[in-house]
């Protein structure tokens, strides 16, 4: 995104008073813009049309259309939009789903001014976020299921695959494994070309469909 020009946001809760929240812990980041709300989710994709934002924020569980649904029409119609999942939850199962359906982000609503806003920037980078609550029970849900085969991994990368899922950066990989950054570098290349996946995310997911760990 241009970081010449501010970052629009679009928020959609079925709380007004959620909406309001988001909007005053937003206020004085000049940065940002909101450019729309939304309390009724049926009517986000008619709004998006005047307002198409950099990231839509957007809670689970709503009325008539559920988050899981709308991240998934909005990551169809317009794929450069970034997604911010915002909820009460961070079950496993209410992250699988919204995983599938496109985000780019997800958080608790319990969460500070400051996780929010490094969130934004983070999407806004073209990067996912993910709170370390939600990264913690997806690598839980990794360690709990039974390793996977997987023939055309090395020991060392399945190593280093578990490793990501606890959300080390390269430089603590390379700590934990006694191997240059470099290493981890190349390693975690060709994982994420072994498997498919642009992202760390997208490759912890995998692990856990796959039963990796």
């Amino acid at each position: 995104m241009n970081n010449n020009k501010k970052i629009k946001i679009f928020i959609v809760d079925d709380h007004q008073i959620v909406i309001d929240g988001i909007c005053s812990l937003l206020v004085n980041e000049q940065e940002f813009q909101i450019c729309g709300t939304c309390s009724d989710p049926t009517k986000v994709m008619t709004e998006l049309q005047q307002h198409i934002p950099d990231i839509v924020v957007t809670d689970i569980q709503m009325p008539a259309l559920s988050g899981v649904e709308l991240a998934r029409n909005i990551a169809k119609k317009y794929p450069d939009t970034r997604i911010l999942a915002l909820s009460m939850f961070g079950d496993i199962s209410s992250i699988r789903q919204m995983l599938d359906s496109g985000i780019s982000g997800y958080i608790l609503k319990n969460t500070g001014r400051e996780e929010l806003i490094r969130a934004l920037h983070t999407l806004a980078r073209g990067e996912n976020y993910f709170s370390p609550e939600i990264t913690r029970e997806l690598a839980t849900a990794v360690k709990s299921r039974t390793q996977h085969s997987a023939a055309h991994l090395t020991n060392r990368e399945i190593e280093i695959i578990r490793l990501i899922a606890r959300d080390l950066s390269n430089k603590q990989i390379a700590g934990e494994l006694f191997i240059s950054e470099r290493t981890v570098e190349t390693h975690r290349k060709n994982i994420l070309r072994k498997t498919g996946n642009q992202t760390a995310i997208g490759l912890v997911k995998y692990a856990y469909d796959n039963k990796i760990i």
